[in-house]
């Protein structure tokens, strides 16, 4: 009886310790993660602080903590004020991760200027910083619609209401990128649209679909922030294969007229001050006339018309908008495949 019972106890503790051996090495955070003191081990490092966008160079930051945290990698730059930022919960930041390209969050654009790079860990007062300088700004590539420096587009139309200060021209001030925009603005009282400009375009050689070609837009909100009711920009694609314009005492192209195929899409309500930088998939274009197949096919595109359009006074919806003028620049106008134009590397 003896006997059999210090077998069963033997059986019984081999069972324990078995059990014990084959539990997994963790069931959760390790202990150091959730309760340890918090270090940096290997302090932040870049591995190029004069880089030449340009020419293609890039920056790689790379720190690493005694446990992961919530941590946060700001680059500013300190005469554009624009701004990329990384963030990311790890213990460590690879220099063949985290690299930066040039390319910002949004615009205003990177110039040549220094840069502050600061990381800040959640939870963590300490910030670290260091500094780098832009020999050569980011070159992005696509297919340029309108930057407006060398003044407007080959074959370019404008058309402008009879209304009050109406500015639908090029200008010096307030240029999102190089020397000169389109600056659209005025007061019409008695109907929804200001005015516009109408581009030819030629994207024969495009083969991306539509959920993958994107347009590029760069649009100014203003600077007193004073916005005139429901203002937006009304931009057209046609895909008609007529003539441009076969009308020449007409300031408007005859391809976005009745019965051709015309997409649309509504940057609404313009209601910030300062650039705001857009990208729209040729997907979420909206039909606007029934022309044509109601495909969206980016290389039959043929034409763009930026217009600026806001709820006018006598229609009894805006009183508001009496004495205030509608205003919503644009700029860097691009076509880009793939990836919208601020996400390129």
């Amino acid at each position: 009886m003896k006997t059999t019972t210090c077998i069963s106890l033997v059986l019984l503790l081999t069972l324990i310790w078995n059990s014990g051996c084959n539990r997994p090495a963790s069931e959760g955070p390790a202990i150091n993660d959730l309760f340890g003191v918090f270090e940096v081990i290997d302090s932040l490092q870049l591995t190029n602080v004069s880089p030449d966008f340009s020419s293609g160079q890039s920056v790689g930051f790379s720190c690493k903590f005694s446990k992961p945290v919530e941590w946060n990698l700001l680059i500013r730059g300190l005469e554009s004020g624009s701004r990329k930022t990384f963030e990311a919960f790890s213990s460590e930041l690879f220099s063949e991760q985290i690299v930066w390209y040039g390319n910002c969050d949004d615009v205003p654009f990177f110039l040549e200027e220094t840069c502050e790079v600061k990381l800040s860990v959640e939870g963590e007062e300490e910030e670290y910083v260091a500094t780098l300088q832009v020999e050569g700004v980011k070159t992005y590539s696509g297919i340029e619609v309108a930057n407006f420096d060398a003044g407007l587009p080959d074959g370019a139309l404008v058309w402008y209401q009879d209304g009050g200060n109406m500015t639908f021209e090029l200008a010096q001030e307030n240029a999102l990128q190089g020397n000169q925009c389109f600056k659209m603005g005025g007061r019409v009282n008695w109907d929804w649209s200001l005015g516009y400009i109408d581009i030819p375009i030629d994207l024969s050689d495009v083969n991306a679909s539509a959920e993958d070609f994107f347009l590029n837009v760069g649009v100014f909100g203003g600077v007193d922030g004073e916005f005139a009711t429901d203002q937006y920009v009304n931009i057209l694609l046609s895909e008609s294969d007529a003539p441009f314009n076969d009308n020449v005492n007409n300031n408007a192209a005859d391809i976005f007229g009745t019965g051709s195929e015309v997409y649309k899409h509504q940057i609404r309500p313009v209601d910030w001050e300062g650039w705001r930088y857009f990208a729209i998939p040729y997907s979420e274009f909206e039909v606007k006339s029934e022309g044509g197949n109601n495909v969206r096919e980016p290389s039959e595109i043929r034409g763009i018309r930026l217009g600026l359009q806001a709820c006018p006074f006598n229609s009894g919806n805006c009183p508001d908008n009496g004495n205030i003028e509608a205003q919503a620049d644009v700029d860097y106008i691009m076509f880009t495949e793939e990836l919208p134009l601020l996400e390129q590397e």
